[in-house]
């Protein structure tokens, strides 16, 4: 069974003044346009420099009355969906989830690039991120996805997206947002922390201080973009936005071995290459992610001890909601 995953993240199309926010498509933990560009690579077409769409875009086109018809999902670099389209048959079945006959823009008949087979629940839950992605304008903080030992978080604003990416060796964010996160729990009236990339350089503010009626008026500043976003929330709404952050994270398939402990798999701290060239050989549509997923939970490599500890409370810190003492 296949799996698909949308990643909220920013694309500036040819021309735009700002990102927009755009819904990366990932099938089996890889991304679809490198999927489709390496296809059409091998198949001797002219190999597109295929784009993600807007979020909205994808998500009307993916729930356009569910019915068995044939959707673009990805567009072109100028912002035309239709210029440089790839177009995919979508059929609902009962328990399942089809996706077949692509058609290229470089042909104008389907193509062997194949099909794939989703669980229905598991679709419809993707689905569903990209419809609260598409009707939620309001300022929001989102979890991005984990990759080769890096994580993404993406502000949101009604139709722009400002993604950031961090190493939980020099700049993990997540300790600060735990804080934040207990703080918008509270009965503080003010809270504001900065969150750093690896030059300890601020990506980006947040803060809350009170409003009317009970409510927050929640701050995010983009520091090298000098960009200013504000939205009221509730104390609970606001919480509930940085609990989606750390439940996402716990629920990737890529965590623990991708983030937080990426650096740490071997007896000596590296990655055995012999180890993870012999299972990439074996499996080449996995991403490397799968790989480390698959060494460490067959036993061919492991954690070392002191960081086996380091992840038990990196996971209790996400659940928990407690920094441990001491903690970077």
């Amino acid at each position: 069974m296949d799996t698909i995953n949308f990643r909220l993240n920013a694309f500036k199309f040819t021309g735009g003044e700002n990102p927009t926010a755009v819904a990366d498509i990932f099938i089996n933990g890889l991304p679809l346009t490198e999927e489709i560009c390496s296809f059409e690579s091998r198949a001797g077409f002219e190999v597109i420099a295929h784009a993600s769409i807007p979020v909205a875009e994808l998500y009307e086109n993916l729930s356009a009355k569910y019915k068995v018809e044939a959707v673009p999902i990805l567009g072109c670099d100028c912002g035309a969906t239709l210029c440089w389209p790839v177009f995919v048959t979508v059929e609902i079945c009962a328990e399942n989830v089809v996706w077949k006959n692509f058609v290229l823009p470089q042909v104008d008949s389907p193509k062997n690039f194949g099909e794939f087979v989703f669980d229905r629940e598991q679709y419809f839950r993707e689905v569903n991120k990209l419809r609260r992605w598409t009707f939620d304008e309001k300022l929001t903080v989102e979890y991005g996805g984990v990759e080769g030992g890096d994580l993404t978080l993406v502000v949101k604003k009604n139709a722009q997206a400002f993604p950031f990416y961090y190493d939980e060796l020099l700049d993990d964010p997540l300790p600060a947002l735990v804080k934040f996160f207990n703080a918008t729990r509270g009965d503080k009236t003010f809270f504001e922390t900065e969150i750093k990339d690896y030059d300890d350089e601020v990506d980006f503010k947040i803060s809350f201080k009170p409003w009317t009626d009970g409510q927050l008026r929640f701050t995010v500043e983009l520091i090298r973009k000098k960009i200013i976003f504000c939205e009221v929330y509730r104390r609970d709404e606001l919480a509930a936005m940085f609990k989606r952050i750390f439940d996402a994270l716990l629920n990737d398939k890529y965590f623990p071995y991708s983030y937080p402990c990426f650096w740490y798999i071997g007896e000596s701290g590296d990655i055995d290459g012999e180890i993870t060239d012999a299972i990439e050989a074996e499996h080449p549509d996995w991403s490397f992610g799968d790989v480390l997923n698959y060494a460490v939970d067959s036993g061919q490599l492991k954690l070392l001890p002191r960081y086996e500890e380091f992840l038990s409370k990196y996971k209790k810190m996400l659940t928990d909601f407690v920094v441990p003492e001491g903690w970077c």
